[in-house]
């Protein structure tokens, strides 16, 4: 192909980018090459069809396209791969600007230092009063961009006035910067907690002495977002005083219509990941307390980033549910949200997480018409399928498709060559329990409470839960005879 690097950056295109983008390339200023705007429309055509095949970006077939009637040269195509390439950087960029019209005024009012421009500087620095007072929340940009609108003002005052007014236009950039700074410090500072939390490191970040102490105080009571990470930091600090959780919450509820949308979901994920710490440590109350601030991310309108929902927050919300025993609930929100996961696992990820929630609600002929018949792609999928077709098929007393499907998923494992060995011990461990287990009949009580101690003293065994229920209820069936 001309360049592996001009495909890859063109197919994360929509559309409608792609229609804008032909404009642009179509601009005599911006684009003086006819033969670039003419690969452009050639790939481009085959983008829009989803062109797979490796013909349809072959050098010597895109050559022929474009100059049948010339010698191939492929010093000279990749040269037009590399200038399109380059145009659509910067298209990129000036899409991106023009979606940030008050970064754009910001520039304007910089370029606009001249003194014979100086109606057309307070017009601009109207529009950028404007555009802070629509800003939806107080984020770290909207206190760097006052920062800089009063830096520039002072930059601008400095050269032509006099020494009055001179502290009133270089306090405020002062107190901006200081906010800027303040807000992005406590930022890196959650993110080095997050990494200390999940990996071994001797390496510390550093605040300069009293910092703490000095953004308690009065002067930063009108910035929300400083006292939200203030309690947010003491969580994971000092995780086991509870206290300071449930003031990180009430922060949350007192400042969530303040803070714009990016800030108030990292927020919400850090007090997701503080669930996840205090369930690991095996406080299962803490279950309920998730699921709840999944639903206020949904009720914020902050669950979807860019138009979308990640793979993780997806299976994440999923199993949380789950585990609350919220099925409806979680039926409900995999047929509302699926169509939201980018395209490449949308598929998987629906069928196999429904499967799940009608396994959980004991819909056994649903689960095996939804897993029977596919091939999923992807590993995690793919275990996670065959995990829960087999409990299915014990739960229906299909022993037969069960046995069938225990020999193949070893023949799996075993030729398996991504897989690490402790995960492939997990999943070997409960084919052997489940085929003992299978074939253990009620009236054997010695036989299951054997079974039943060895999968406890098993350290490495997945679905331990299930299969330890399962066990359980073999002995109670003798029990009850």
């Amino acid at each position: 192909m001309p360049s592996e690097k001009l495909i890859s950056l063109l197919r994360t295109f929509s559309k409608p980018e792609l229609n804008r983008f032909r404009k642009y390339l179509q601009s005599p200023y911006l684009n003086d090459q006819p033969d670039v705007l003419r690969l452009f429309e050639m790939l481009n055509d085959r983008l829009r069809k989803a062109a797979e095949n490796e013909r349809d970006f072959d050098k010597k077939y895109v050559w022929q396209q474009l100059f049948a009637n010339k010698a191939f040269d492929d010093l000279y195509l990749r040269r037009l791969a590399s200038d399109l390439t380059q145009l659509a950087l910067q298209f990129m960029v000036a899409e991106a600007r023009q979606n940030d019209p008050l970064s754009e005024a910001l520039e304007l009012q910089q370029l606009l230092g001249k003194q014979e421009l100086k109606k057309h500087l307070a017009g601009v620095e109207r529009l950028i009063d404007k555009h802070l007072e629509a800003a939806a929340g107080k984020s770290t940009n909207y206190y760097y961009a006052q920062f800089k609108k009063h830096i520039q003002t002072f930059n601008q005052a400095s050269k032509t006035v006099s020494t009055a007014g001179y502290m009133d236009r270089l306090l405020p950039a002062d107190y901006y910067l200081e906010c800027f700074y303040i807000v992005q410090k406590l930022k890196l500072y959650v993110g080095w907690l997050h990494f200390r939390g999940t990996r071994a490191t001797d390496r510390t970040m550093e605040v300069f002495p009293g910092f703490w102490e000095y953004i308690a105080s009065e002067k930063f009571a009108d910035v929300p977002i400083i006292a939200v990470y203030q309690n947010m930091i003491a969580c994971f600090t000092e995780p086991e005083k509870e206290e300071y959780f449930r003031e990180f919450l009430a922060d949350l509820n007192r400042f969530a219509k303040t803070l714009p949308e990016e800030d108030l979901r990292e927020c919400y994920q850090t007090a997701q990941n503080y669930c996840a710490l205090k369930i690991n440590q095996g406080h299962t109350e803490y279950y309920s307390v998730f699921f709840n601030l999944i639903k206020d991310t949904i009720q914020w309108g902050i669950l979807l980033e860019n138009g979308q929902i990640s793979e993780g927050v997806f299976k994440n919300t999923v199993t949380i549910g789950l585990r609350v025993n919220e099925l409806e609930w979680v039926e409900t929100f995999i047929r509302t949200y699926a169509s939201f996961l980018p395209s490449g696992i949308r598929e998987n990820a629906r069928t196999f997480n429904l499967a799940n929630v009608y396994s959980h609600q004991k819909k056994y002929d649903q689960v095996i018409e939804l897993l029977r018949d596919v091939e999923y792609s992807d590993l995690v999928y793919a275990l996670g399928a065959k995990l829960i077709l087999l409990r299915t098929y014990y739960e229906t007393d299909e022993l037969m498709a069960m046995d069938s499907l225990v020999d193949s998923f070893k023949i799996f494992l075993r030729r398996n060559q991504v897989m690490s060995k402790g995960l492939k011990r997990e999943y070997s461990n409960f084919l052997l329990f489940l085929k003992k287990l299978s074939t253990i009949h009620p009236s054997n009580r010695p036989a299951a409470e054997k079974l039943k101690k060895r999968i406890q003293e098993t350290s490495h065994v997945m679905s331990k839960k299930w299969l330890s229920e399962k066990v359980t209820e073999l002995i109670e069936v003798r029990s009850e005879k």
